[in-house]
């Protein structure tokens, strides 16, 4: 598998900004609407997946991803974005999906589905070629980010790469302030970084290579985003003549 690398790349590793932990989210109260079960996994199936995550069928063209590849996606609305993924680049693995709250997903067939904190995994190190985490990162702060990619690191494979994308920083104090009413999660307001301060997680938590990737923007949230690739070396004396 074809991966990018600091003698492919255009970009040049960064010297990460260091980032400060962000306020632990605290509880808040049960929302005012009940939204029918049946309408909510509806809407967490392909109409979902359609404006937040539309750029997903581009990551096989631009990661190389090979249909022999072990897909793991994380997430609450992780199975039918799994499912997608794992329907363009043809892979023969079942993807994974990891489920990290009580809600019934809109479909889990053709996968394997397991329901984990992401910082938890129930996998073996080395386990995975490839992982995806879309719109999770605001929902935590930089402690639980260091501890969700350096579980990451441990189930993927050599020369496995992780991809993860969210709503980014703005410049515009304005624009934050209009993601902080509009994304927040129980009363506590989303975790937005910029590449820098995502990067410098991801190099703590040992990745080896971190770029981003250009996605097309997802239809919402509309505004900034951010995208990036994380990738693993772990040279052992196993893989190190694979490269």
């Amino acid at each position: 598998m074809t991966r990018p690398s600091a003698a492919t790349s255009s970009s040049n590793t960064p010297t990460w900004p260091r980032s400060t932990s962000d306020p632990v989210p605290q509880p808040g109260a049960t929302p005012l609407l009940a939204i029918p079960p049946a309408l909510r996994r509806w809407w967490r199936g392909q109409p979902r997946l359609v404006l937040e995550d539309s750029p997903a069928p581009q990551l096989i063209a631009l990661t190389a991803m090979a249909p022999v590849e072990r897909l793991l996606v994380l997430g609450p609305d992780s199975p039918p974005l799994a499912a997608l993924i794992a329907d363009t680049a043809g892979l023969e693995p079942a993807p994974h999906a990891v489920l990290s709250d009580a809600r019934m997903p809109a479909e889990t067939r053709g996968m394997l589905v397991v329901r984990a904190e992401p910082h938890r995994l129930p996998y073996q190190d080395g386990s995975f070629d490839f992982a995806v985490v879309p719109h999770q990162l605001r929902h935590w702060d930089d402690e639980r980010a260091l501890r969700v990619l350096e579980e990451l690191w441990r189930v993927l494979d050599h020369n496995g790469v992780a991809v993860l994308w969210e709503v980014a920083r703005s410049r515009s104090a304005a624009v934050n302030a209009a993601w902080s009413a509009l994304l927040g999660r129980n009363g506590a307001p989303p975790h937005l970084r910029t590449f820098g301060q995502l990067g410098q997680l991801a190099y703590d938590a040992g990745f080896a290579w971190v770029q981003t990737l250009p996605l097309r923007p997802f239809l919402f949230p509309p505004g900034p985003r951010l995208t990036i690739l994380v990738r693993k070396e772990h040279y052992t004396s196993e893989n190190i003549g694979r490269g």
